[in-house]
């Protein structure tokens, strides 16, 4: 078997209220509507992520969206209105967590491993301690 792509999923309670939330996380709206209470957004390096509507599992879906600078991270969001609800600086990995209105969980995290995070091998992160 050979995988070439990944689409991950939100599952929310309100397809509006969530697509908003969504668009104003990523500064632009989705990329595709495939049916009805479904928007996908698309990543340059590849990868989807799906918000879609299932009332009895909104709040319980956890993703991880790969930046390549997450203190440029931090600061849109909070430029933006998205606290984190924590974040975290450690020796490979450093991120925030922001959670949508359902209560899913959302990670941005930065690697300095290649492996992880291609962009690394390029450009070190510097990581600091919290």
């Amino acid at each position: 078997m050979k995988v070439t792509n990944v689409l991950a999923a939100i599952a929310v309670r309100e397809h509006a209220p969530a697509i908003a939330w969504y668009a104003a996380l990523f500064g632009r709206p989705h990329d595709a509507a495939p049916m009805d209470g479904l928007a996908e957004w698309s990543f340059p390096d590849g990868g989807w992520l799906q918000v879609f509507v299932d009332a009895e599992r909104a709040g319980t879906s956890s993703i991880t969206l790969v930046t390549d600078d997450i203190e440029a991270t931090r600061r849109s969001l909070a430029a933006s209105g998205h606290e984190s609800e924590w974040t975290f600086d450690g020796p490979v990995t450093s991120g925030a967590v922001v959670r949508d209105p359902d209560g899913n969980r959302v990670v941005f995290a930065h690697s300095t491993d290649p492996t992880i995070n291609p962009s690394a091998a390029a450009r070190p992160q510097s990581g600091r301690p919290k």
